[in-house]
């Protein structure tokens, strides 16, 4: 598989992907918890954005080895920390989109990477996977970031990462670098509308957590300027009457003026 069609597998298969997780996510967006739809919604974002980066990026086989990490590490930590302590079986859905996913991009390494590469990437994965337990917020992990950290084993992981990534072959034809500028525009053309509207969606969901936040409890802001009104009902009264009567003072004025 050369790079183009590579290319092309890793665009159909993000294209299925994001299909999959928006459906998945349909049934988390309807639990009546908030913070289940909340969450939901940031995850799908997450998802989908990250997908379409990697799809998109300039070296087909460096998106293909961080497309598996990408699929087996968000699996993992959704399977190990979102179901049990969120989702719970309104997960479970999604849990099978990234089953299949993995399946997927599993099948196209191995028609595009030898086998000892693909067995080489997975043990760094679950190696990272082991030194991080804590690490909940993967979405943005790629391959280069294995070298993050102090530790040996890090350290270690770091040079095995390397070494994969500079085996990778990059295109030489200005050509073919020219059709694969084309071919990832196109994708993102056609793909970006969904993650706008996921975006938005997110954003006005967070400006309407952030009014009620205004006017929720009595330490809020709107809520202290409630009670101001309440205990000087007369005072305002009496201001509303005293500035009627400035308004009568100075339309005479005006008219006289005239």
């Amino acid at each position: 598989m050369d790079d183009h069609e590579l290319t092309q597998e890793l665009q159909r298969f993000t294209t299925r992907f994001t299909d999959r997780v928006a459906q998945a996510t349909e049934v988390l967006e309807r639990s009546p918890s908030q913070r289940v739809r909340d969450e939901a919604l940031r995850k799908t974002l997450g998802y989908m954005s990250s997908a379409i980066e990697i799809a998109t990026g300039p070296h087909a086989e460096i998106d293909l080895l961080d497309m598996i990490v990408f699929v087996h590490l968000c699996r993992t930590v959704l399977d190990q920390h979102w179901i049990p302590t969120l989702y719970a079986e309104q997960g479970r859905e999604l849990s099978e989109a990234f089953e299949k996913a993995e399946a997927e991009i599993c099948d196209i390494a191995a028609r595009a990477l030898d086998p000892s590469r693909t067995e080489h990437i997975a043990s760094l994965i679950d190696a990272w996977l082991a030194d991080n337990p804590s690490q909940i917020r993967v979405e943005g992990i790629r391959l280069a970031d294995f070298a993050s950290g102090a530790a040996r084993a890090a350290n270690d992981r770091m040079l095995e990462a390397r070494g994969l990534l500079s085996s990778v072959k990059t295109a030489t034809e200005a050509t073919n670098e020219a059709l694969r500028l084309v071919e990832r525009a196109l994708f993102l053309l056609h793909r970006m509308p969904s993650v706008w509207r996921f975006q938005a969606r997110l954003a006005a969901r967070e400006i309407l957590g952030d009014s009620i936040t205004q006017v929720a409890g009595p330490e809020a802001p709107l809520a202290r300027l409630a009670r101001r009104a309440g205990q000087h009902a007369k005072t305002g009264v009496i201001a509303a009457g005293a500035a009627a009567m400035a308004g009568a003072v100075i339309r005479r004025i005006m008219r006289r003026r005239r």
